[in-house]
């Protein structure tokens, strides 16, 4: 055992960290148990990538640092190191087999071994590799471990010394740091191909030296947490994030209102309280917020950056959404699980300013080191406590420019890096190996091309949303009602921005909401809360936030009908024959929403209502 060294694939966020430290003791205690020689004083073998290379943007590229792993790590253990052995921080290493099967390997040699994964089908997260035979090409399933030589370390380092030509395949991105690595290796048939080892396994088996965690299942909070008696040390949050704590903007634009807004209203978005469309046009019958940003086809960046300002004005301003905690940017044809998002999320903490989603890398073979960034397509999850720091120092090269990477450049800027996960994702499913995909944990897909989107969220997402949304309707004490009072002060019954009562308490009580400036404090939130945005960046672009702020109330205007005391419309009451969904319509949205509804289905119904005259603009507050 002491001829292994081990390096995690580790991240600093608390909940990752906790993951890959609870691996690291667990590979050094077996080390320790098996060779009872070790000095108690030596060195551990066992390194997480996070700790030994903060600085290094690529470190979870793997191709970019090997010449800081044999420095750092090889280096530290040259007179025993005979093996590298990399895997990820939610990986299982049994040390007894694998030291008992790589005894039965020649170290000497340039050995890459590991669970070999192939492509179905030609695929773009992999530039289309292959793609006259995709199955031709093994590269490996990094959470199932991989083994190299110290011989194949040295000849990598060697290939990408500074006196060396870059490799001609290797791209300025970084997508896929297990496949990518494996072309490394390759060299486009001059080097080495990986070599499955049945000892580096997918799932659990009672012969696996190595093998990827699955989800055990989710604790009554909905956190994953790691395959292990240890349950403490998870950096999980005690208060599980909710769907209603997020709002979601889609990013659209009039040419896919007619077929890509219709898939997303048949699927996810039917369960999500908090929805805004931003499209580039007006458009009532979905309803759409208009930006002041033309489509473009090659970027979107100032368009996302008006819809943060949007958001982060909303929020500001609109009193009833002070629970809300992330804000998750995704593009009209992203296919998500609400329920499973929700999950991830609560294994963080949104008081922090953390950035999520699935990570790519530019430019980390470059001198400056390069950064990485959360690619847009499979949904850019960000916490609120972010917003006003990145509205108030991020601008676009251009507007054209791409709105994920400029993004992430300017959090890096702010000193904010990505949190990866490998539940998003930026393709169809048929993009990936099926090892890769979590059935019950997986975020979200991306891309309607040649697919049926429904289909999609049919097979992978809707029965845990919908198991979710049966689990919150359990929790309700009272029936559904949502009022508001008309000039003369009686409560009549309608969908309407300034003030709902929501009799959902636990002791069946109606706590009531309203937007804006109430009897808390003068920003509408109650005095121990913070506030979302800073006075002082309206202060500083008047203009700018006074064009929002008539953005915002022209939406209202148009979208929320009020109702008066003699047409107000009684909400309907769920009955045993109408679809399930429906069903969550009409009760999840009166009764818990107190916001105002983008989301359609019930506005649509209140179309021969009277326009508002009373509605609270943002401007009176």
């Amino acid at each position: 055992v002491h001829e292994l060294s081990f390096l995690v694939l580790s991240q600093p966020a608390q909940f990752n960290a906790a993951r890959a430290r609870h691996l690291k003791r667990s590979i050094v205690e077996q080390i320790r148990e098996l060779d009872q020689e070790i000095a108690p004083n030596r060195p551990d073998s066992v390194f997480l990538t996070h700790e030994l290379f903060p600085e290094q943007e690529g470190a979870w590229a793997i191709t970019p640092i090997l010449g800081h792993i044999r420095a750092a790590i090889l280096k530290s253990t040259y007179r025993t190191a005979r093996w590298l052995i990399v895997c990820e921080e939610q990986s299982h290493v049994n040390v007894s087999l694998l030291a008992h099967h790589l005894a039965n390997e020649d170290y000497r040699e340039k050995l890459f071994l590991g669970y070999p994964l192939y492509d179905r089908e030609a695929t773009i997260i992999h530039h289309f590799a292959f793609f006259k035979n995709p199955t031709s090409f093994l590269y490996p399933y990094l959470r199932a471990g991989i083994a190299l030589t110290v011989p194949l370390v040295d000849h990598l380092v060697q290939l990408l010394s500074d006196g060396s030509p870059r490799p001609a395949f290797m791209s300025d991105f970084f997508i896929d740091a297990a496949h990518e690595f494996a072309l490394l290796v390759w060299q486009h048939g001059q080097g080495l191909p990986l070599q499955p080892r049945r000892y580096f396994c997918a799932k659990a088996l009672p012969s696996c030296a190595i093998h990827g965690a699955a989800v055990r299942g989710h604790s009554t909070s909905g956190i994953e947490r790691p395959d292990s008696p240890d349950q403490l040390d998870t950096g999980c949050t005690d208060n599980p994030t909710e769907v209603e704590q997020i709002m979601f903007a889609v990013k659209t634009c009039t040419k896919y209102h007619k077929d890509r807004v219709p898939a997303l209203k048949q699927t996810w978005t039917k369960y999500v309280q908090h929805l805004r469309y931003f499209s580039d046009v007006d458009d009532p019958s979905i309803p759409t917020i208009a930006t002041s940003v033309p489509n473009s086809s090659a970027g979107h960046c100032a368009k996302t950056l008006e819809i943060l300002q949007l958001i982060g004005d909303e929020l500001r301003y609109n009193g009833s959404l002070q629970a809300i905690r992330w804000v998750m940017l995704v593009d009209d044809d992203t296919i998500l699980s609400t329920s499973s998002l929700a999950q991830f999320l609560s294994c963080y903490d949104p008081s922090r300013d953390l950035y999520l989603g699935e990570r790519y890398g530019y430019h980390l073979m470059g001198t400056d080191g390069g950064y990485n960034y959360v690619t847009g397509g499979g949904g850019i999850v960000l916490s609120v406590a972010i917003l006003d720091a990145l509205q108030q120092t991020c601008e676009c090269p251009s507007a054209s420019s791409p709105d994920d990477m400029i993004l992430a450049a300017c959090l890096q800027r702010l000193g904010i890096r990505p949190i990866h996960s490998p539940l998003f994702h930026q393709a169809r499913p048929s993009d990936y190996a099926p090892e890769l995909l979590d059935r019950y944990g997986t975020v979200s897909f991306h891309k309607h091309w040649q697919i049926d989107p429904q289909q999609v969220y049919n097979r992978w997402f809707r029965q845990q949303d919908e198991h979710y949304y049966e689990r919150q309707q359990q929790h309700w004490s009272c029936p559904p009602i949502y009022k508001h009072s008309n000039a003369e002060g009686e409560l009549v019954a309608d969908l309407h921005p300034a003030v709902s009562i929501t009799p959902c308490n636990a002791n069946g009580s109606v706590r009531e909401h309203r937007i804006g400036p109430s009897n808390e404090d003068e920003t509408g939130r109650q005095p121990s809360q913070q506030p979302h945005q800073s006075d002082d960046r309206h202060q500083q672009h008047p203009e700018r936030s006074a064009a929002i702020q008539s953005k915002l109330t022209r939406w209202l205007s148009t979208t929320i009908p009020t109702a008066t005391a003699s047409n107000a419309e009684t909400p309907q009451t769920p009955t045993p024959t109408m679809a399930a969904s429906e069903q969550h319509i009409t009760r999840k949205h009166l009764c818990e929403s107190n916001e105002l509804q983008s989301n359609g289905d019930l506005l649509l119904r209140r179309q021969n209502l009277q326009e508002s005259t009373n509605i609270i603009k943002h401007t009176d507050l």
